[in-house]
């Protein structure tokens, strides 16, 4: 992968992360799940954010193969107790085959479909396909961001980050804002039984922080993707700092957390 994701950045978000969760699609999840040594493959693992959330909420003993580019972040996730075993892999999610050997009975990641191309989706549903895995994929952005209060120029924000969206992270040309829709079709295609269920960011002034980071890389997509409206995008940016600053402000960032449940056991 081309795109890397830094320590704080992680840590940053995962609070937000962990209560957006679409925690409707946990039942049917568990229920098809064996209920003795689930086989876990987290796929852009990072520093174990999926590990911590979704360990605690799966039937156990787990063993869990975590995937990422980054050895370095990876040593950060460690397992919760001794129910659950994990191993690390540290590879470039590019390369095909997308699953590492064995046989999971679920495959996760987070905030990762936006970020790839239809082809490498097509890839990954085939895969999970012929291992006959359940995948539970969240946080995956959707194209909508709101800010309160208002600002008249928070849509020509949003349409430049979700045109930059789009570019090429490594994989192809990106889905971005279509992907969670785009992969729920896929795996369909594919025999999988799909859930989509709304898991969006609420972020509000005790949250500044990430909110601030949020905006400043936002900002800088923005740029990249105009050759006419930098000073307005920078006073937009200013407009929003005050908020930011006087504790003002709302975010909210859509994402969507898909389910897909392969074809019935025979």
């Amino acid at each position: 992968m081309s795109t890397q994701f830094s320590a704080h950045w992680l840590h940053l978000r995962e609070q937000a992360d962990h209560r957006a969760r679409a925690v409707a699609l946990l039942p049917p999840l568990t229920e098809w799940l064996p209920d003795r040594h689930v086989r876990v493959v987290d796929l852009g693992a990072g520093s174990g954010s999926n590990l911590r959330y979704l360990s605690p909420l799966l039937p156990g003993p787990q063993s869990w193969q975590l995937v990422d580019q980054d050895q370095a972040l990876m040593t950060a996730a460690t397992a919760p107790d001794e129910t659950v075993r994990v191993e690390r892999y540290a590879r470039d999610l590019r390369a095909a085959p997308v699953l590492p050997k064995g046989a999971p009975h679920l495959v996760t990641a987070s905030a990762l479909l936006d970020l790839v191309s239809r082809p490498w989706l097509e890839q990954f549903a085939g895969e999970c396909r012929a291992a006959g895995c359940a995948v539970l994929v969240s946080l995956t952005y959707d194209g909508r961001i709101r800010w309160q209060p208002d600002d008249p120029d928070d849509a020509l924000l949003n349409n430049l980050v979700n045109g930059h969206q789009r570019r090429d992270k490594g994989f192809g040309p990106a889905l971005g804002p279509d992907a969670a829709d785009t992969a729920a079709s896929v795996f369909r295609q594919h025999g999988f039984r799909t859930w989509l269920s709304p898991s969006p960011w609420q972020l509000g002034g005790s949250e500044a922080v990430l909110q601030s980071a949020l905006l400043d890389g936002w900002l800088s997509a923005a740029h990249e993707q105009t050759d006419t409206d930098h000073q307005r995008l920078a006073e937009w940016a200013a407009r929003r700092r005050q908020h930011l600053d006087t504790g003002e402000g709302v975010l909210i960032v859509g994402h969507l957390d898909l389910l897909a449940l392969p074809p019935e056991r025979a």
